[in-house]
């Protein structure tokens, strides 16, 4: 994947988009080889435009290249999708890889939700959305 692009904030239907419990959401890392790694992700949030939180995805596989993303400045691409009636409503985010966290507020506040989930969290990884790119098909 492409090098690092200046962070920015992601438009309102992205961001609406990203918090729907209802929508798919997959993320894409590149392996050390050159190959796609994809995963579907069930719990994300976006709780401030320029930052999106992804509960750990589990698998040491993606665990490390999302490491290595993060150490090398380069991007993961994430994928959100929902359909209404007819339409796909989908957005690709471009994002940097910024930390992963197993204390502070941003992962309190995760826990939280994710608990109502019965879902055993160990951390959360932080992305800046750098990119975004409206995927939609009417």
């Amino acid at each position: 994947m492409r090098e690092a692009l200046l962070d920015m904030d992601l438009p309102d239907e992205a961001m609406r988009l990203l918090n729907d419990r209802s929508a798919t959401v997959t993320l894409a890392t590149t392996a050390l080889d050159g190959t796609i790694s994809l995963v579907r992700i069930r719990g994300v949030k976006a709780p401030e435009a320029h930052i999106i939180v992804l509960a750990q995805p589990g698998g040491a596989q993606i665990d490390q290249e999302l490491m290595r993303h993060m150490e090398t400045s380069s991007v993961v691409s994430i994928l959100c999708a929902l359909t209404r009636g007819e339409r796909v409503i989908a957005y690709q985010v471009i994002c940097s890889v910024k930390e992963f966290q197993t204390a502070g507020p941003l992962y309190e506040k995760f826990l939280d939700e994710l608990r109502a989930r019965t879902v055993d969290l160990k951390g959360v990884w932080i992305f800046e959305p750098a990119d975004v790119l409206d995927r939609s098909l009417v």
